[in-house]
């Protein structure tokens, strides 16, 4: 019998890489033990509860969560940070269907407008004063949405962001997929303003893949928001069927915070000092701006760094992410000493020949300079007929699709907009040799 993907899977864990990539548990969180049995796979019974409704075990632990949290309400989600994102915008679109969208939000935010058939300003700068001049020249903008922290783990200026929303009457909705963690250094965009937060638990927390909390603040705009009603908001995108281990995962998590998470990060960010000062001395520090205390990225600066993750990888350590540019290691509480210090090994092993210089792709997590021309709505040019093109010839014609691989999720180009020649070459060097266009030119 031909078993492809559960064979690969077995071939890559017998390769013994350390993990710093998601899941936060890297394997080695003995709390989730418990939950692994496949006797515990069950689905919707009286004793479990069910994930859209209430007044069960759910509903319990999701109060729970809010009060570990500090938040007005917590929603789980076994459908990743997408699902939390789909609920807060459907919950925003309550309020007005303009939205002030920072450009490197993930695709799942931009397929979310499309079907929620928002109008979507996007931004490619998002500090407090050029959000501002933006709600002052669009006035009909009752949301604004912004990624914080970035792939990189730069850090939005969410207090700043949250007083200029306040003000303008606008909500701040923050895709805080990398920040669940953010609270044990006070950074949570929660506690910071923001009203509403989609957090990836799964990707930093002892928490199965999937698992995802949405937070709400008590005195934000969805304050008075019934529970109710953000179920139903939830219920228009997620799967009837989610997986119990994964919510029983954020059930536990939230009290491993409550006991010792929270510390634990605090002394991570103690343990990998070491870490930190190889990669400074290597030279590879990013510039000082505000970042996730605990997210080692590395700047190769015109040195490919996709070369520097595969001598990692040589070196039994995989990284998160790489694209032209940055390197991205993600390091867990769960991380012993021996693996820390290890990883400082690789990392000088892997920089101690020059890296080539880097081949440029279009493809980052990092907010684009210049956009491509829109043309047409994102809900008009997602379900409009479309067919497929070689890239080559799709100069002039309108996207009917976002282009971005994942990681990082951050689209070059969304639906509606047009491909100039400077982008299908830029497509073609990274190997996308097909696009989904709109039927007819425009």
């Amino acid at each position: 019998m031909a078993t492809p993907l559960a064979d690969a899977l077995a071939r890559y864990d017998r390769l013994g890489r350390v993990s710093y990539h998601t899941p936060g548990h890297k394997g080695q969180a003995a709390l989730l033990s418990p939950l692994c049995s496949a006797t515990l796979d069950l689905t919707e019974l009286p004793e479990t509860g069910s994930l859209y409704d209430g007044g069960d075990a759910i509903e319990a632990a999701e109060r729970e969560a809010a009060r570990v949290f500090g938040a007005g309400q917590t929603f789980f989600s076994g459908g990743g940070c997408t699902l939390c994102i789909q609920t807060m915008l459907g919950l925003a679109a309550k309020c007005g269907k303009a939205v002030l969208m920072g450009r490197n939000a993930h695709r799942s935010a931009a397929c979310a407008a499309a079907l929620l058939d928002l109008n979507v300003q996007w931004a490619v700068t998002v500090t407090p004063e050029a959000v501002e001049e933006s709600l002052k020249a669009h006035p009909d903008i009752r949301t604004v949405y912004v990624t914080s922290p970035d792939y990189y783990g730069r850090l939005a200026d969410i207090a700043g962001l949250a007083a200029v929303c306040r003000r303008w009457g606008a909500a701040l909705l923050v895709d805080n997929a990398h920040g669940s963690h953010l609270g044990a250094f006070g950074l949570h965009p929660l506690s910071l303003g923001a009203d509403a937060t989609a957090d990836s638990a799964h990707k930093t927390l002892p928490v199965f893949t999937g698992g995802a909390y949405l937070h709400l603040s008590e005195d934000g705009v969805f304050g008075a928001c019934s529970r109710e009603q953000v179920k139903a908001t939830m219920a228009l995108f997620g799967s009837t069927s989610p997986a119990f281990p994964t919510l029983a995962s954020l059930d536990a998590a939230q009290d491993w915070w409550e006991t010792e998470g929270k510390d634990a990060f605090v002394r991570l960010r103690e343990r990998a000092c070491k870490v930190f000062d190889t990669v400074r001395a290597c030279g590879l520090m990013p510039a000082d701006v505000m970042r996730d205390p605990v997210r080692v990225t590395m700047d190769c600066g015109k040195g490919d760094a996709q070369v520097l993750a595969q001598r990692l990888r040589d070196s039994g350590v995989e990284a998160e992410y790489a694209d032209a540019r940055y390197v991205v290691l993600l390091p867990a509480p769960f991380h012993t000493d021996e693996q820390l210090h290890a990883l400082c090994g690789a990392i000088v092993q892997a920089t101690a020949e020059p890296l080539p210089k880097a081949v440029q792709t279009p493809f980052s997590a990092a907010m684009p300079d210049v956009l491509p021309q829109a043309v047409m709505g994102l809900r008009q040019a997602c379900f409009a007929d479309h067919e497929q093109l070689p890239t080559a010839q799709a100069v002039g014609r309108i996207s009917a699709q976002s282009i971005c691989p994942c990681p990082p999720g951050v689209a070059v180009i969304v639906p509606g907009e047009r491909f100039d020649s400077e982008l299908c070459h830029a497509l073609e060097a990274a190997r996308i040799h097909t696009v989904s266009v709109v039927k007819g030119r425009f």
